[in-house]
């Protein structure tokens, strides 16, 4: 029988999943932008965001190095056996991270499914440079919610407990900030961030939860 933290991230996961899947089908119908995507998009970028968007962007782009690097610091610990946390704690973290891979395609293969045009100047909207791929969902928002929720999730099980809420704070905060930033340097509609933060937060439970009722893997003994 699934545990009662399961069941509540299987829950979860379908009320987002639910939600992004209404948001994608009306977004594959109408096409961008939305009604109300080109005045929040505006909004956006006329924030004084613009100026630090560049770190965050890059955090997306290079977010697979804190990705793999977490989960070295898992398996290492799970070798070395022992200590806190428990090895099983250390195990299921290491089975959501394993769960986030073949997730962490979905975001692509949703860009080509729906074919949305990303925004343009031509909507008066700023552009820092041309995109050839599709819009929705945001595939740096998207891969955000997956990557660093699942790093927040599992930060127990490879940092020293002093440094698990600090880390857990600023995987956060990147997640908030990644949708705003991807607007306002005109490469995503609010419509594809929504979706990002939707579908992600879906992917995400169903790892979390996938590695809950799943990871059985040996758990080393202590020396």
């Amino acid at each position: 029988m699934a545990s009662p933290r399961t069941r509540q991230l299987m829950r979860a996961a379908a009320v987002l999943g639910i939600a992004a899947m209404v948001l994608t089908l009306v977004v594959a119908a109408e096409g961008a932008p939305l009604p109300g995507d080109v005045r929040v998009a505006r909004a956006v970028q006329d924030t004084g965001l613009r100026e630090n968007a560049g770190i965050i962007n890059a955090l997306g782009d290079w977010r697979a190095v804190p990705f793999a690097a977490s989960a070295l610091l898992i398996v290492l610990r799970l070798r070395l056996g022992g200590g806190r946390p428990p090895g099983r704690v250390r195990a299921d973290a290491l089975a959501a991270y394993v769960m986030v891979l073949p997730l962490w395609l979905w975001g692509v293969i949703l860009k080509v499914l729906v074919a949305s045009p990303r925004p343009t100047e031509d909507f008066g909207l700023f552009i820092d440079r041309a995109r050839t791929t599709y819009g929705f969902p945001s595939g740096h928002v998207y891969g955000d919610v997956l990557v660093y929720g699942a790093m927040a999730a599992a930060a127990a099980a490879y940092l020293h407990a002093r440094l698990v809420l600090p880390a857990r704070a600023a995987a956060v905060a990147i997640i908030v900030l990644a949708g705003p930033a991807r607007i306002v340097v005109g490469a995503h509609w609010p419509s594809d961030v929504l979706g990002a933060y939707l579908w992600g937060g879906c992917a995400l439970c169903l790892a979390l939860a996938a590695a809950s009722a799943s990871s059985r893997f040996p758990v080393p003994r202590s020396r």
